[in-house]
């Protein structure tokens, strides 16, 4: 689809910068190490309820599935956007506050309980899954991205990736061509570890996705948006005015831009299920990648979030 489809100047500034974050321009180089062990098997039955985005129906994030031991979760205690944790409810709420966004972030992660799915919604859905995951085979390092045309609009976030966005994919849903690619670091050579489908869609509901109930979409407008400068991410949504001033961006709300993580790359199938909107399994250091150790401040943030 040609980039002129995209609806005007708001949705093209917005629509190379749609990621969760807060975020540093540094990068380090991948090392050999395997991907992160998955964590241990979670209980099921006891539940907390949450309203989707732009959904009437109640979801339910299973009560466990957030264990506090993922690579995930060490790596970043608290989730970087309340729109990527549950049902992704939070990130719509344009009027909330730093202090609400943190508590809607922590109170929310981990697996929402999927719902059955018609015959007719089963079948949709393994065409496709098919075809997401041929998309994802076409591009399995940032290098092959790049040459594809995507830019980078952050840098690698734990619980998610890098963020790669092709614009020209972005006017309306079709799950051979992701409009982002999420990889395990910066680097030429880093790794694919799943697919983000943005769309701008207006209407205030989401656009029509992956068949069947279980592909909750996302946005990122709490507290006044993220912070932008050009089309790269360089804070979050709990940044203040003058927190994204002092890092030479604005902040801005993206009123009409879906999100929808799918995490079908093989090796990592991540727990929390296939359309999630982080991975347990990614862990890391903002601005490295998914095989450093978390930062420092990490355990520090822990113990806060917990206090």
């Amino acid at each position: 689809m040609k980039r002129s489809m995209v609806h005007t100047a708001t949705a093209v500034a917005a629509l190379a910068a749609i990621a969760l974050v807060f975020t540093g321009c540094s990068s380090s180089s991948k090392t050999s190490a395997p991907p992160a062990t998955k964590p241990p098997a979670a209980p099921a039955p006891t539940t907390t309820t949450t309203e989707g985005a732009g959904q009437s129906a109640q979801l339910q994030v299973l009560t466990g599935t957030a264990t506090g031991t993922s690579p995930c979760e060490l790596a970043a205690p608290t989730p970087a956007s309340p729109g990527e944790v549950g049902g992704g409810g939070g990130g719509s709420a344009t009027n909330a506050s730093k202090v609400s966004v943190l508590v809607s972030e922590h109170g929310a992660r981990g697996m929402v309980k999927q719902q059955n799915l018609t015959e007719a919604q089963q079948m949709e859905l393994d065409q496709q899954m098919t075809e997401a995951g041929a998309a994802a085979a076409r591009y399995p390092t940032v290098a092959t991205a790049l040459a594809a045309g995507y830019q980078d609009s952050t840098t690698y976030v734990p619980c998610i990736g890098a963020h790669y966005t092709n614009e020209a994919y972005a006017a309306s849903f079709d799950p051979s061509h992701p409009s982002e690619l999420l990889y395990d670091g910066t680097q030429p050579d880093s790794k694919l570890v799943g697919l983000s489908y943005l769309v701008y869609h207006p209407g205030g509901t989401p656009p029509p996705g992956f068949a069947g109930p279980n592909d909750h979409w996302h946005q990122h407008n709490a507290n006044g948006g993220l912070c932008l400068k050009g089309g790269y991410v360089v804070g979050g949504e709990a940044d203040t005015p003058a927190q994204c001033a002092a890092a030479g961006g604005h902040k801005a709300l993206l009123l009409d831009i879906w999100m929808l993580h799918a995490w079908v790359v093989p090796g990592y199938e991540c727990t929390w299920g296939v359309f999630s909107g982080e991975c347990p399994q990614l862990g890391g250091r903002l601005g490295g990648n998914a095989f450093d150790p978390p930062a420092p401040d990490a355990a520090t943030s822990k113990a806060a979030a917990s206090g």
